[in-house]
Protein backbone atom coordinates (compact mmCIF):
# COMPACT_ATOMS: atom_id res chain seq x y z
CA UNK A 1 0.00 0.00 0.00
CA UNK A 2 2.87 2.08 0.50
CA UNK A 3 4.08 1.81 -3.39
CA UNK A 4 0.32 3.26 -4.35
CA UNK A 5 1.14 6.26 -1.38
CA UNK A 6 3.62 6.97 -3.55
CA UNK A 7 2.12 6.48 -6.94
CA UNK A 8 -0.85 8.71 -5.98
CA UNK A 9 0.75 11.38 -4.19
CA UNK A 10 3.93 12.30 -5.57
CA UNK A 11 2.74 14.79 -7.81
CA UNK A 12 1.01 16.17 -4.56
CA UNK A 13 3.37 16.11 -1.79
CA UNK A 14 7.22 16.75 -1.60
CA UNK A 15 9.86 13.88 -0.78
CA UNK A 16 10.29 14.79 2.69
CA UNK A 17 6.58 14.85 3.61
CA UNK A 18 5.86 11.60 1.37
CA UNK A 19 8.32 9.77 3.67
CA UNK A 20 6.75 10.99 6.43
CA UNK A 21 3.61 9.40 5.64
CA UNK A 22 5.39 6.35 4.96
CA UNK A 23 7.27 6.45 8.28
CA UNK A 24 3.46 7.25 10.87
CA UNK A 25 0.92 6.84 8.58
CA UNK A 26 -1.43 3.96 8.91
CA UNK A 27 -2.66 1.47 5.70
CA UNK A 28 -6.20 0.87 5.84
CA UNK A 29 -8.94 -1.07 4.13
CA UNK A 30 -12.68 -0.62 4.69
CA UNK A 31 -15.35 -2.59 2.86
CA UNK A 32 -18.00 -1.00 0.85
CA UNK A 33 -20.72 -0.12 3.47
CA UNK A 34 -18.66 0.09 6.46
CA UNK A 35 -19.13 3.64 8.32
CA UNK A 36 -15.48 5.07 8.96
CA UNK A 37 -16.77 8.02 10.55
CA UNK A 38 -20.16 8.51 12.58
CA UNK A 39 -21.76 11.83 13.93
CA UNK A 40 -20.90 13.31 17.35
CA UNK A 41 -17.47 10.97 17.49
CA UNK A 42 -14.19 12.98 18.40
CA UNK A 43 -11.79 12.70 14.74
CA UNK A 44 -8.81 10.60 15.47
CA UNK A 45 -7.14 10.41 12.04
CA UNK A 46 -6.85 12.14 8.82
CA UNK A 47 -8.21 9.78 5.94
CA UNK A 48 -6.21 10.37 2.55
CA UNK A 49 -7.95 7.68 -0.17
CA UNK A 50 -5.62 5.95 -2.30
CA UNK A 51 -8.42 3.87 -4.24
CA UNK A 52 -12.19 3.54 -4.08
CA UNK A 53 -14.59 5.89 -2.39
CA UNK A 54 -16.59 7.54 0.85
CA UNK A 55 -19.69 9.22 0.71
CA UNK A 56 -20.34 12.22 3.23
CA UNK A 57 -23.83 12.32 4.52
CA UNK A 58 -25.36 14.89 6.89
CA UNK A 59 -28.22 13.39 9.39
CA UNK A 60 -30.85 15.56 11.06
CA UNK A 61 -32.40 15.06 14.28
CA UNK A 62 -34.89 12.39 13.28
CA UNK A 63 -32.87 10.88 10.96
CA UNK A 64 -33.62 11.91 7.92
CA UNK A 65 -29.94 12.31 5.93
CA UNK A 66 -28.80 13.94 2.65
CA UNK A 67 -25.71 13.42 0.73
CA UNK A 68 -23.20 16.27 1.24
CA UNK A 69 -20.43 14.79 -1.28
CA UNK A 70 -18.07 12.51 -2.19
CA UNK A 71 -14.32 11.92 -1.12
CA UNK A 72 -12.77 9.70 -3.89
CA UNK A 73 -8.89 8.74 -4.56
CA UNK A 74 -5.87 11.56 -4.07
CA UNK A 75 -8.32 13.22 -1.84
CA UNK A 76 -9.51 13.64 1.75
CA UNK A 77 -12.88 14.86 3.57
CA UNK A 78 -12.84 18.50 4.69
CA UNK A 79 -15.23 17.61 7.16
CA UNK A 80 -12.54 16.12 9.35
CA UNK A 81 -9.67 18.18 8.30
CA UNK A 82 -12.17 20.89 9.87
CA UNK A 83 -12.92 18.93 13.16
CA UNK A 84 -9.36 17.97 13.73
CA UNK A 85 -8.40 21.81 13.72
CA UNK A 86 -11.56 22.86 15.92
CA UNK A 87 -10.88 20.14 17.84
CA UNK A 88 -14.61 19.34 17.27
CA UNK A 89 -16.62 16.30 17.24
CA UNK A 90 -18.00 14.78 13.75
CA UNK A 91 -20.95 16.53 12.34
CA UNK A 92 -21.04 14.13 9.61
CA UNK A 93 -21.26 10.67 8.93
CA UNK A 94 -18.65 8.86 6.14
CA UNK A 95 -19.84 5.58 4.32
CA UNK A 96 -17.31 3.58 2.29
CA UNK A 97 -18.98 3.87 -0.88
CA UNK A 98 -16.96 0.52 -2.59
CA UNK A 99 -14.22 -1.46 -1.13
CA UNK A 100 -11.18 1.61 -0.24
CA UNK A 101 -7.95 1.63 0.71
CA UNK A 102 -6.91 4.51 2.71
CA UNK A 103 -3.52 6.17 4.74
CA UNK A 104 -4.75 7.39 7.80
CA UNK A 105 -3.20 9.99 9.84
CA UNK A 106 -3.03 11.18 13.57
CA UNK A 107 -4.51 14.39 13.70
CA UNK A 108 -1.86 15.89 15.97
CA UNK A 109 -0.02 16.39 12.42
CA UNK A 110 -2.85 18.40 11.13
CA UNK A 111 -1.08 21.66 12.29
CA UNK A 112 2.67 20.55 12.20
CA UNK A 113 2.31 20.08 8.96
CA UNK A 114 0.56 23.28 7.59
CA UNK A 115 3.73 24.74 9.45
CA UNK A 116 6.03 22.39 8.20
CA UNK A 117 5.49 21.81 4.35
CA UNK A 118 3.98 24.29 2.02
CA UNK A 119 2.55 20.98 -0.34
CA UNK A 120 0.30 19.98 2.57
CA UNK A 121 -1.00 23.60 3.16
CA UNK A 122 -1.89 23.76 -0.50
CA UNK A 123 -3.67 20.28 -0.68
CA UNK A 124 -5.66 21.43 2.39
CA UNK A 125 -6.92 24.99 0.80
CA UNK A 126 -7.64 22.87 -2.28
CA UNK A 127 -9.58 19.95 0.04
CA UNK A 128 -11.68 22.95 0.93
CA UNK A 129 -12.24 25.14 -1.94
CA UNK A 130 -13.05 21.31 -3.94
CA UNK A 131 -15.74 20.74 -1.09
CA UNK A 132 -17.07 24.24 -0.81
CA UNK A 133 -18.06 24.26 -4.36
CA UNK A 134 -19.42 20.94 -3.74
CA UNK A 135 -21.68 21.81 -0.97
CA UNK A 136 -22.80 25.19 -3.26
CA UNK A 137 -23.99 22.59 -5.86
CA UNK A 138 -25.80 21.15 -3.79
CA UNK A 139 -27.66 23.62 -1.99
CA UNK A 140 -28.14 24.55 -5.39
CA UNK A 141 -29.90 21.88 -6.42
CA UNK A 142 -32.11 21.37 -3.45
CA UNK A 143 -33.22 25.46 -3.88
CA UNK A 144 -33.61 25.61 -7.78
CA UNK A 145 -33.51 21.57 -9.59
CA UNK A 146 -36.28 19.11 -9.93
CA UNK A 147 -35.86 16.34 -7.65
CA UNK A 148 -35.64 14.50 -11.98
CA UNK A 149 -32.72 16.46 -12.13
CA UNK A 150 -31.65 16.23 -9.05
CA UNK A 151 -31.32 12.21 -10.20
CA UNK A 152 -29.91 12.09 -12.86
CA UNK A 153 -27.06 14.49 -11.52
CA UNK A 154 -26.54 11.76 -8.78
CA UNK A 155 -26.47 8.99 -11.28
CA UNK A 156 -23.85 11.16 -12.91
CA UNK A 157 -21.96 12.30 -10.73
CA UNK A 158 -21.92 8.43 -8.91
CA UNK A 159 -20.78 7.02 -12.47
CA UNK A 160 -18.06 9.19 -12.71
CA UNK A 161 -16.50 8.39 -9.28
CA UNK A 162 -16.69 4.55 -9.53
CA UNK A 163 -16.04 5.31 -13.70
CA UNK A 164 -18.39 2.49 -14.28
CA UNK A 165 -21.80 2.17 -16.00
CA UNK A 166 -23.16 -0.21 -13.94
CA UNK A 167 -24.05 0.79 -10.00
CA UNK A 168 -24.92 -1.06 -6.96
CA UNK A 169 -27.43 0.96 -5.43
CA UNK A 170 -30.82 0.05 -3.89
CA UNK A 171 -33.82 2.86 -4.82
CA UNK A 172 -34.07 3.44 -1.01
CA UNK A 173 -30.66 4.24 -0.76
CA UNK A 174 -30.84 6.80 -3.45
CA UNK A 175 -34.29 8.17 -2.08
CA UNK A 176 -32.49 8.64 1.45
CA UNK A 177 -29.23 10.59 -0.23
CA UNK A 178 -31.47 12.95 -2.18
CA UNK A 179 -33.75 13.09 0.79
CA UNK A 180 -36.70 11.88 -1.20
CA UNK A 181 -39.44 8.98 -0.80
CA UNK A 182 -38.43 5.40 -2.87
CA UNK A 183 -41.98 5.94 -4.40
CA UNK A 184 -40.98 9.53 -6.18
CA UNK A 185 -37.35 7.94 -6.82
CA UNK A 186 -38.55 4.81 -8.30
CA UNK A 187 -40.98 6.38 -10.61
CA UNK A 188 -38.30 8.79 -12.23
CA UNK A 189 -36.35 5.38 -12.53
CA UNK A 190 -38.49 4.37 -14.43
CA UNK A 191 -39.04 6.96 -16.47
CA UNK A 192 -35.23 7.94 -17.45
CA UNK A 193 -35.38 3.80 -18.20
CA UNK A 194 -38.32 4.65 -20.83
CA UNK A 195 -36.33 7.40 -21.99
CA UNK A 196 -33.11 4.95 -22.66
CA UNK A 197 -30.94 6.88 -20.39
CA UNK A 198 -30.75 4.21 -17.75
CA UNK A 199 -31.65 -0.01 -17.81
CA UNK A 200 -32.88 -0.91 -14.01
CA UNK A 201 -31.83 -4.22 -12.42
CA UNK A 202 -32.40 -6.03 -9.08
CA UNK A 203 -30.56 -3.33 -6.85
CA UNK A 204 -28.17 -2.45 -9.94
CA UNK A 205 -29.05 0.61 -12.79
CA UNK A 206 -26.82 0.44 -15.85
CA UNK A 207 -26.33 4.12 -17.28
CA UNK A 208 -26.41 3.82 -20.88
CA UNK A 209 -27.33 7.23 -21.97
CA UNK A 210 -26.54 9.48 -18.60
CA UNK A 211 -22.46 8.76 -18.50
CA UNK A 212 -20.13 8.46 -21.64
CA UNK A 213 -17.14 7.19 -20.23
CA UNK A 214 -13.59 8.88 -21.07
Amino acid sequence: MKELLQEKFKNIFEKELLDELQAIGKPVNVKAGDIIMDTGQYIKFIPLLLSGSIKIIRQDDTDGEILLYYVGSNETCAMSLTCCMAHQKSRIRAIAEEDTEMITVPVEKMDEWMIKYESWKNFVMQTYNARFDELLRTIDSIAFQKVDERLENYLKSKGELTESKLLVVSHQQIAEELNSSREVISRLLKHLEKNGKIKLGRNKIELTGILSMR
